[in-house]
């Protein structure tokens, strides 16, 4: 019976398509030509009252049977989804108010999850308040390829919040046995919201140029894909609307590669699916052309998501969509408010850091008479092998600007000692022929740059180590350095290369890394501090409109080129560039749990680089770095805190042995490069133990505790002053300013002392007006506050 109900649907379908399709005129071509969207009610709508399902009791669960039609539908804002009625395939078609109306703003029949696994025939519709739930049973074949029967339910749910009112919709199948997925005619499963119908003609003449999609997750340049936020935007102008969803990952565990593992096979995008009568269907949803299994293991299975759609009948830039869209997705991420097993103080952390740094067997390579230090701790990286006669920059650079701050703070003469001859080696990596600054210590005749690193290293830290220290050599250096950089973003209008020869700038390569911007803008900004010229304020605007105004989908390379462009817009009072740049870098970023990792926590992480794979410490921190300085600048929403606050907790996840017995690890205050994710199966630390990211455990104290404590670490107080600070004898300054985080629903209590002040008396104020010793603060509230002594 389900097969054959199904079956009619299917056929009723098919044929409402033919039924409204119109014959075209040419005079119209510019027009786009919609097919009338299918009833919201399906055909077999009238069949369910002459068929006998049960009802059962509620046993309980507080929802009540309903066979109303009123009772089908779920109201948020200006949507309303309608649910088949019992009877009908599993589901919905949503709806827009648009003036007193309720207009289609989806196609009718939108399964909840697709496939041929999944014939889901509704039995039985309970409703409790604002949500309503669908259950009843279905068939599909098990592994032994006999009959597996299993129990359903689905649930759709109305969020509370009446700005982003999104709808979730959650199916959740009880598996006896280990199911046998289809993948011959298709991938299964699937999650398809479909949109509209279009002639294929009118796609071509001007329907698709009117639409405007973002796909997750991110891309490199070549087009390789990652594994970070798990969504998709598509504004469709011919129809005057917006659609968002979100798919749940910490709901479908299931994922692995017995079937579909996550995002190698999956993307949150859109499609286009071709009929036989010259239509194309248009939708979006998590979809996937390959799988590398299938079987769908026994258990609860559920398939999750959220749905959310809006009237926009303008035409819209792709930056207005990405702020938009993130906008609206903000409000889902919520952080889980727990600590790993090591957790227990950054300070802590960073002193063990400092100790470990100073382990030489483990740390120290040398290169023609110098010692610098080694990428990875001694025999820690099992997928790299170290050259023993080289150094980079990028190490040095990373342990030295915290390091001298930190030095400030608490003075230690075998440190020191150690600082300063890594400072001694600085002005080696610095090639007067080239006017460039390498990252290789000994560096070839042929030297080849991957862009990064020289402007990260060479035109971000070194200038900053080189002022901090009182190294006019450093500062001139940079400054020669700069000038090679501009004439190479002149050269490319601002739009780099990955690779390039450093004695010609001619690109290698056919990759891009457009968010070298950002580092530009960054770098040009701290050579106006230098020389107060101002052509270098020009320069950084340049970069910052280019950054603005490139393909959203092609910025995506490092996440903290991003910030640092975000951070340069601030600085230059462009608000909206800023914000931008933010919302893009948080595409980058992992919004959810990976059920499938069970020693580690990735939420609230950052992806490493585009298409790695992978968070990693010092990428996940230098990410979050350059917001302080943002936030200082009066750009703050609590979006960023949440994600600041979750690596606060969850970065301790790096270090090795968190889980267990710490006492036994070598080096165990430099953190692993890598956590395990599904998609590389897992693998935490086998990219080795970086030194180069040993600094931000050093950053994540300046952050969180070295400047400023709070009695109760469920808050978080960050200082914002890190980043303007280029002259040691100013450190740490005698007015310090904070933003005081409380990520809890309740209201708590904070203390705050300021280690920095030694004993003088210090004045605490917010918005300018004095708070005692201890105060209130409201959950899921920020307070920006300034420390006077």
């Amino acid at each position: 019976m389900a097969r054959h109900l199904a079956g009619l649907i299917t056929s009723h379908y098919s044929r409402s398509r033919s039924a409204h399709m119109s014959a075209l005129n040419r005079r119209f071509f510019v027009k786009t030509l919609l097919a009338s969207a299918a009833s919201a009610t399906p055909a077999c709508a009238a069949l369910h009252k002459r068929i006998a399902f049960p009802t059962t009791p509620t046993n309980g669960d507080h929802f009540k049977p309903t066979d109303d039609s009123a009772s089908l539908n779920i109201d948020a804002g200006t949507q309303q989804l309608r649910i088949a009625p019992i009877g009908s395939p599993l589901a919905f078609q949503n709806f827009l108010r648009i003036g007193s109306e309720w207009k289609p703003a989806t196609l009718a029949g939108v399964p909840f999850v697709t496939g041929a696994s999944f014939p889901l025939i509704t039995e039985r519709i309970k409703r409790n308040g604002s949500t309503i739930r669908c259950e009843g049973s279905a068939e599909a074949e098990g592994l032994d390829a006999k009959t597996l029967h299993y129990d359903w339910n689905a649930e759709v749910s109305a969020s509370a919040n009446e700005q982003f009112p999104w709808m979730r919709i959650r199916t959740t199948l009880r598996l006896p046995a280990p199911l046998k997925l289809q993948q011959k005619s298709g991938v299964e499963p699937q999650i398809i919201t479909w949109l509209s119908s279009n002639s294929t003609l009118m796609e071509g003449q001007s329907g698709s140029w009117r639409r405007v999609p973002l796909s997750q997750p991110t891309r490199n340049s070549l087009g390789t894909a990652g594994n970070d936020l798990p969504a998709v935007y598509l504004l469709d102008q011919n129809l005057g609307i917006e659609t968002m969803m979100f798919f749940d990952m910490d709901d479908m565990g299931w994922m692995s590669d017995e079937n579909l593992p996550r995002f190698l096979v999956y993307r949150c995008s859109s499609i286009s699916r071709f009929e036989k009568d010259g239509t194309q269907r248009q939708g979006i949803g998590l979809l996937a052309d390959q799988a590398t299994g299938n079987v769908l293991p026994a258990g609860e299975i559920s398939f999750s998501y959220w749905l959310l759609q809006r009237p926009l009948t303008r035409l819209i830039t792709e930056q207005e969509a990405v702020s938009r869209w993130m906008e609206a997705l903000l409000p889902l991420f919520e952080e889980k408010l727990s600590w790993p097993q090591c957790a227990t103080s950054w300070s802590e952390f960073a002193a063990g850091t400092v100790r470990d740094l100073q382990d030489k067997d483990a740390t120290v390579a040398e290169a023609n008479g110098h010692r610098g230090l080694r990428a990875y701790v001694k025999e820690s990286s099992l997928i790299w092998k170290q050259a023993g006669d080289n150094f980079e920059l990028m190490t040095l650079a990373d342990v030295l600007w915290p390091a001298l701050l930190y030095l400030l703070l608490h003075p230690s003469p075998s440190f020191e000692l150690e600082c300063r001859g890594l400072l001694s080696d600085l002005p080696g990596f610095y090639n007067p022929a080239t006017r460039s600054i390498s990252n290789d210590f000994r560096r070839p005749p042929d030297e080849r740059a991957d862009s990064w690193y020289p402007f990260e290293n060479g035109l971000v830290k070194y200038p900053i180590i080189g002022s901090l220290s009182g190294s006019k050599e450093l500062t001139d250096d940079f400054l020669a350095a700069f000038g090679t950089a501009q004439k190479m973003a002149q050269q490319y209008n601002y739009l780099f290369p990955i690779y390039y020869q450093v004695a010609t700038l001619r690109a290698e390569g056919a990759g891009t890394n457009y968010a070298i911007g950002g580092l530009y803008a960054w770098a040009a900004i701290l050579a106006h501090r230098l020389t107060r010229d101002d052509h270098y304020l020009e320069e950084a605007r340049r970069a910052v409109r280019v950054l603005y105004a490139v393909p959203a989908d092609r910025l995506f390379h490092e996440p903290q080129e991003l910030a640092y462009g975000a951070l340069a817009a601030a600085e230059l009072g462009m608000q909206t560039e800023c914000k931008y740049l933010l919302y893009e870098q948080l595409r980058m970023f992992y919004w959810f749990s990976d059920p499938s990792q069970k020693s580690h926590e990735i939420r609230g992480m950052v992806q490493a680089a585009a298409s790695i794979l992978y968070p990693a410490f010092k990428e996940n921190v230098e990410a979050i770095l350059p917001w302080t300085g943002i936030m200082k600048r009066g750009i703050v929403f609590q979006g960023l805190l949440r994600f600041m606050d979750q690596q606060r907790r969850n970065n301790f996840y790096f270090f090795q042995n968190c889980s267990g017995a710490r006492e036994t690890a070598s080096t165990p205050f430099i953190p692993f490069e890598n956590l395990g994710t599904l998609e590389l199966g897992g693998q935490t630390g086998n990219v080795g133990k970086e030194i180069y990211g040993a600094g931000e455990s050093i950053w994540l104290y300046l952050m969180f505790e070295a400047l400023g404590k709070v009695d109760d670490r469920e808050l978080m107080l960050v200082n914002l002053d890190l980043l303007d600070i280029t002259d040691a004898k100013t450190f740490p300054s005698q007015r310090l300013n904070f933003i005081l985080f409380n990520p809890t629903p309740a209201g708590r209590s904070a203390t705050i002392t300021i280690p920095a002040a030694r004993e003088r008396t210090v004045r605490v104020t917010a918005n300018g007006k004095s708070i005692g010793g201890t105060f209130q603060i409201a959950g899921r509230s920020f307070l920006q506050l300034q420390a006077e002594f």
